[in-house]
């Protein structure tokens, strides 16, 4: 009794102090949100979660072609009149906020996973997918806080051993029902992190934990079945072809830099976790007792492992694995290490944890700094449109051209929105700067003034001068030589150098 009551103030601090941290990271996604330019892929969202297009009309033809289930487009759907692109990926804040409630109401009803959950969310600060994925109007945040999420209920119901009050009961299901339904491979995560639970759980013969475990999972799993039933016709034609490299390698090296980062996001916490081992080892000497945190642990590293074994075994029938769709392990991952390093917070007099905790959260703050600038400089469309804009400011007689040849590979692809999606992202960020992109059969050149080029998109840079001036002479356009500048994935072509 002496010994929870000297712990019980370490918890509400611990407590406190995790609360602390999640705001902090959520401003600093919501004002990064706000900065970084977007890529291809979040006008993709914010064109088929538009407001002009009634819900059935958008889920027939634009959520289910897709690769993924809709949940996180029926979000978008549902915040689509927040604003512009950057103002709509603010819903990620939201999603965030909704998360950390969430798993407030899961500690709560263990309140011995507390360290743990400041543990996690000191190490989910500082992880680099955090803030990326945080930052884009896609579902890779929603995989991140659907996995984290899911991995924390299933320790406190394995810990508990029961399902707990309504609203950890509450938690659990929407982690469920969120990471089988967000993503494929945030599906087959889930999957793989809950049977571990399950089957000890059934092995063991504790039916009302089993029951606990097995039904919200199993309702999250039929559902997402179900959706399955319509998209799988359109998940085999869409990955036919495919741009995500193949084989073992490719798969291996994915979840092997997901695992790594999430293992280094702060360095101080893996180094507490190593020390928390080190007491369970010392427990289970000294009084042949195993902690039930250990015993989570290790049926999250076994999650962990059967996840992927399942996605290298997935990725060798068809390639479909690259580190960003991982964010979902990334978030159990975190729950796991933190499971370690809270161990350590746990029995640690308050001085101490107090001591301990400066330098690691210190630590989470120089590397989401870090995380943040890295955002805001990745490739975008802004890049070049910034560009143009600057020359059509210094010129205003500037002529700006787009061609649907630039994107023709993209455009192919299915589903069928992406023939609609790209013209409208060019309009879209020239609207953004306040230029205009001359019709698209138009020959016109600029007079005492620069005629631009416009790509977006090419990431594999598949165009050169050479290759550029040869269609645009195909088109008509009478040009003795073009001048390339890239910018990112992009890049302008002029009929003469630019200042």
């Amino acid at each position: 009794m002496g010994g929870a009551a000297m712990m019980l103030p370490n918890r509400t601090f611990l407590a406190t102090f995790a609360l602390v941290v999640a705001l902090a990271t959520g401003v600093a996604i919501g004002w990064t949100s706000l900065q970084r330019g977007p890529w291809y892929d979040e006008f993709y969202t914010q064109y088929v979660t538009r407001a002009d297009i009634g819900w059935g009309d958008a889920l027939r033809t634009s959520w289910l072609p897709d690769n993924h289930p809709p949940l996180y487009y029926v979000i978008a759907r549902l915040t689509s009149g927040w604003g512009d692109l950057a103002t709509h990926r603010l819903v990620n804040v939201a999603i965030g906020a909704v998360t950390v409630a969430l798993g407030a109401a899961v500690v709560r009803e263990a309140p011995r996973m507390v360290p743990a959950a400041a543990c996690a969310m000191l190490l989910l600060a500082g992880n680099t997918w955090t803030v990326i994925a945080g930052t884009e109007l896609r579902s890779y945040f929603l995989s991140l806080c659907a996995g984290g999420l899911l991995a924390l209920a299933l320790v406190a119901l394995w810990i508990e051993g029961n399902a707990g009050g309504p609203w950890r009961r509450t938690a659990y299901v929407l982690a469920a029902m969120a990471a089988f339904n967000t993503h494929i491979i945030t599906t087959i995560v889930a999957g793989a992190l809950v049977t571990p639970f399950l089957l000890t759980a059934l092995v063991r013969r504790n039916w009302t934990l089993a029951r606990g475990i097995g039904l919200p999972a199993a309702v999250a799993a039929i559902v997402f079945v179900a959706t399955a039933a319509v998209q799988l016709p359109y998940w085999q034609s869409n990955t036919r072809v495919f741009w995500i490299p193949a084989g073992f390698d490719a798969a291996r090296a994915a979840i092997s830099y997901a695992v790594q980062r999430t293992l280094e996001a702060n360095l101080a916490v893996l180094a507490l976790a190593l020390a928390g081992l080190a007491v369970w080892a010392r427990d289970w000497l000294r009084e042949r007792r195993i902690a039930p945190e250990a015993v989570a642990l290790a049926l999250l590293v076994a999650g962990t492992a059967l996840a992927a074994v399942a996605l290298i075994g997935l990725h060798l029938v068809r390639p479909v694995i690259i580190e960003k769709y991982l964010t979902g392990l990334v978030g159990a991952i975190a729950v796991g290490v933190a499971l370690a390093a809270g161990a350590v917070l746990a029995v640690a007099p308050r001085h101490l944890a107090v001591a301990a905790l400066i330098p690691i959260t210190a630590l989470s703050g120089i590397n989401l700094a870090h995380n943040l600038q890295m955002a805001t400089a990745r490739h975008s469309w802004f890049g070049t449109g910034q560009l143009i804009a600057t020359e059509v400011r210094r010129c205003p007689t500037t002529v700006v051209h787009t061609d649907p040849f630039w994107n023709a590979e993209v455009m192919a692809m299915p589903p069928a929105d992406n023939r609609a999606v790209v013209p409208w992202a060019y309009r879209t960020v020239a609207r953004e700067f306040g230029f205009a992109i001359e019709p698209a059969a138009s020959l016109r050149l600029g007079v005492g003034c620069p005629t631009l080029f416009w790509a977006e998109h090419d990431a594999r840079h598949a165009f050169d001068e050479a290759t550029i001036i040869a269609h645009l002479r195909a088109r008509g356009f009478a040009l003795a030589s073009v001048h390339l500048q890239r910018i990112g994935d992009g890049w302008v072509a002029s009929d003469r150098p630019l200042q």
